[in-house]
């Protein structure tokens, strides 16, 4: 490989990471697992742990020029400046101040216990560090504790948001306990760095020195720049939107900070963080901000750090049996001193057992917070290669570990045998579909009005601006509640009671179908818009639902639909057809249609006794007509009968064209050729 110039290697070198980082994201999403974990592995594959090991000429051709890495370096610490001044940015007092002492408590609890543990279990590893290391331990042991109580508070909020706990008591006391974590993990970061030079020549002023510097340097920030950023919000208040030259001051500000505590030996990163607290906390100045910043630090500069970070870590060393056993103890302590720390303390303010363990395993996670300290500390000379990469194995494993087990600590709606409540859960995407879709839930749920239960679900992928809003109250169920608004309406005019709820998602299908579980869901209903080219009526997000939901699932396919007057069933036997008769039976006692059964035969045998058994409810009070056709042809014989009707009733079977195919390759003529409008029913759990 032959490279011009070092500017097209940088070009080359982003261009692989950003690649590499995006596919690794999405696959993790994909398992529901939080994004972040893919780009740190996706850097830790393309240094000597993967990449370097089966390819190594091409490896050092890439990675292996030390001037390009020192580019690729500082255009990474840039992007993790700017990361810490967006977190600091979006820190709202309004969190801690909605739940008081009790975070205090945990957050305190949280940090004091896992610091103890990380302080206490250096001495006797101290054989892990190199000579130079155990000489000047204390340093180290600081590093060890800091870096054993951070939590991963970007991280921790998606996973709340994404699992509707922003508005319950663990999930509420997480955000804000873990948003207390990040000023006192920076603040202890900063502590820690003070005390380096006392092991390191390179630097002069006594721990105590670097401390007061930090202490005048935040005074100053809080006291004189603040006041200062307060009249630029107010600036930016009277323009109605963030101009270039106020993000350039704000950035200017950010930069200037991170030049202060760099020189006074407290590190640049928290100066960043700092500028970004003392920024005025309005809900607009703060999205404006983060908007222009965000998607350009996360998309484009956090890669480049994740990549620096894996150049210098090869996993492979870690393969020895004693070393995995050293990487366990250290992980098996990180998780009993933060979610044991927090747990006992959420528990000991009064929430239940399962509360607080929820509480527990979310303030564990840790993501790139921790990248971000240990990569502080190997710069810094307080750890080596080999616990830096034992520690990315235990951030990695403990942020990994807390979806899963969320999942097993959330609640499931209780539902006795004899419960008789029959829930309908309808997910919204569009806010014109809602209005439809809840007229036919009240024909599907009219015969059980006194024991249905509806709910409504609307899911919106979030920036991270509006995830850190919502917890301070500001926008969540306001604006998501919004696209719900014609649904609520059509409820209301027929005296429905309809629960809503809206949250954020980056796994719709998955989000629905966990929802359908928790909350003991018996139908799905939702609406079909025009699909992709290519694509399959029955593929896409109706098939993943179709298959993921653990309930029956009905696809409205709405064509000008009103009151029904005349309802067609296709019928050829199967469960989904079974379950399309007892649909059209529902309907048909709400609004009095007359129902036309075709069944098409190629035998000569009907299932007359399946359709009548369909209809000896004594409140069927409405015309029931049955045609047997003969034919090898179902599609054409369906086709020819639909005209004169007004709502196709069909279940889904491979003899209809309308099998889910997740590639799209079905006929589905009936879809597609069908003027009425159709609800396309799924049977959940067997076969067509």
């Amino acid at each position: 490989m032959t490279v011009v110039s070092p500017l097209a290697l940088l070009l080359l070198q982003i261009a692989i990471i950003l690649a590499a980082s995006r596919l690794m994201g999405a696959l993790f999403a994909k398992m529901r697992q939080p994004q972040v974990i893919g780009e740190i592995i996706a850097g830790l594959l393309l240094g000597p742990s993967l990449f370097g090991a089966i390819w190594p000429g091409a490896s050092a051709v890439l990675f292996g020029d030390k001037s390009s890495l020192n580019t690729l370096n500082m255009l990474a610490q840039i992007g993790v400046l700017l990361f810490l001044f967006l977190v600091g940015l979006e820190f709202d007092p309004k969190i801690i101040r909605q739940r008081g002492k009790t975070a205090v408590a945990i957050s305190i609890s949280g940090i004091f216990v896992p610091f103890v543990l990380g302080f206490g279990i250096t001495y006797p590893l101290k054989f892990l560090f190199d000579a130079t290391h155990q000489a000047h331990l204390f340093p180290t042991a600081l590093f060890m504790g800091a870096a054993m109580s951070v939590t991963a508070f970007p991280v921790l909020a998606r996973i709340v948001t994404e699992r509707n706990l922003q508005r319950t008591d663990e999930g509420g006391l997480a955000i804000a306990a873990a948003a207390i974590d990040d000023v006192l993990a920076w603040t202890m970061l900063a502590v820690v760095v003070a005390f380096v030079p006392a092991a390191d020549s390179a630097h002069n002023l006594h721990p105590a020195a670097v401390i007061g510097l930090a202490i005048l340097y935040v005074a100053v920030m809080w006291f004189l720049v603040r006041p200062f950023l307060k009249r630029v919000q107010a600036v930016v208040m009277r323009q109605d939107e963030v101009s270039t030259g106020t993000l350039a001051v704000l950035l200017l500000t950010m930069l200037l900070s991170a030049y202060a505590t760099e020189t006074i030996g407290v590190h640049a990163l928290f100066g960043a963080f700092v500028a970004g607290l003392v920024m005025p906390k309005t809900g607009k100045f703060v999205e404006e901000v983060t908007l222009r910043i965000e998607s350009f630090v996360v998309v484009f500069m956090l890669p480049l750090f994740f990549a620096f970070a894996g150049l210098k870590v090869d996993l492979r060393k870690l393969f020895h049996p004693d070393m995995l056993a050293y990487t366990a103890l250290l992980t098996a302590i990180a998780c009993l001193g933060k979610l044991g720390g927090a747990s006992i303390a959420a528990y000991m303010t009064g929430l239940g057992k399962r509360k607080s363990l929820t509480l527990g395993v979310l303030m564990n996670t840790r993501g790139l917070m921790e990248l971000i300290i240990l990569t502080v500390g190997l710069q810094l000379k307080v750890i080596n290669e080999t616990v830096y990469g034992m520690m990315i194995i235990m951030a990695l494993v403990t942020t990994g570990m807390a979806a899963p087990l969320i999942e097993l600590l959330l609640p499931r709606i209780a539902k006795k045998k004899e419960d008789k409540i029959y829930s309908v859960l309808i997910p919204i995407a569009k806010p014109d579909s809602g209005g439809p879709l809840m007229q036919m839930a009240g024909y599907l749920t009219e015969v059980d009005k006194d024991h249905r239960r509806l709910c409504a679900i609307h899911l919106a992928r979030p920036t991270d601006s509006q995830m850190f809003a919502s917890f301070a109250g500001d926008v969540l169920e306001p604006k998501l509640l919004e696209e719900m608004a014609p649904l609520l309406a059509e409820a209301e005019s027929n005296a429905m009671t309809v629960e809503p709820m809206a949250h954020f998602s980056r796994d719709v299908p998955s989000d629905i179908a966990r929802t359908v579980h928790q909350q003991n869901i018996d139908l799905v209903l939702m609406g079909y818009h025009t699909p992709v080219w290519g694509r399959s009526l029955l593929g896409g997000i109706v098939h993943r639902v179709m298959t993921a939901a653990d309930c029956d699932v009905a696809v409205f396919v709405d064509r000008n639909f009103d009151k029904p007057t005349r309802i067609l069933v296709p019928f050829m036997g199967s469960s989904h057809d079974k379950l399309a008769l007892d649909m059209a039976g529902r309907i048909a006692r709400a609004t009095g249609a007359a129902i036309s059964i075709i069944h098409v035969t190629d035998s000569g045998n009907t299932a007359q006794p399946t359709i009548d058994k369909a209809f000896t409810d004594p409140t069927q009070k409405a015309a029931v007509n049955i045609k047997v056709v003969p034919s090898d042809t179902p599609a054409d014989a369906i086709l020819s009968e639909i005209t004169d009707h007004d709502l196709v009733v069909i279940g889904v079977a491979e003899e209809w064209g309308l099998e889910s195919s997740l590639i799209g390759i079905r006929a589905e003529r009936i879809a597609t050729d069908c003027p009425a409008s159709m609800l396309i029913v799924r049977r959940y759990g067997r076969s067509g």
